[in-house]
């Protein structure tokens, strides 16, 4: 359990961080302009989001399913993506990583 609680502090600040990276004008949304830059430029950012376990974040890496992953992750549909809609796609991502170290720890334990 300490590892997973050590992992959550570590990733929900690494989310953070990106988020403020990404929102390179502090307006507290992020626009489809600066994602596009972000996900081309940097490398940060970049590392995060092909890590973070969330498909549509994932997605916004590839440009072909940016426009699609932006539309189902703003679900106010205001064109941006607001901190709440981030750290909602965050928590789903979350969750799935801890999964994933579930599962890895019991396979570990079985061998």
């Amino acid at each position: 359990q300490a590892e997973s609680a050590e992992f959550t502090a570590q990733f929900l600040g690494a989310a953070q961080k990106c988020f403020e990276m990404i929102d390179k004008d502090d307006s507290g949304t992020l626009t489809k302009a600066e994602i596009t830059r972000s996900v081309s430029e940097d490398e940060d950012v970049i590392k995060f989001l092909r890590d973070c376990g969330e498909p549509n974040l994932q997605f916004l890496l590839v440009p072909a399913r940016l426009q699609k992953s932006l539309e189902i992750l703003d679900t106010s549909k205001d064109g941006e993506l607001d901190l709440q809609e981030w750290e909602d796609a965050i928590r789903r991502g979350l969750a799935k990583r801890l999964d994933d170290m579930a599962e890895e720890r019991e396979r570990r334990e079985r061998a």
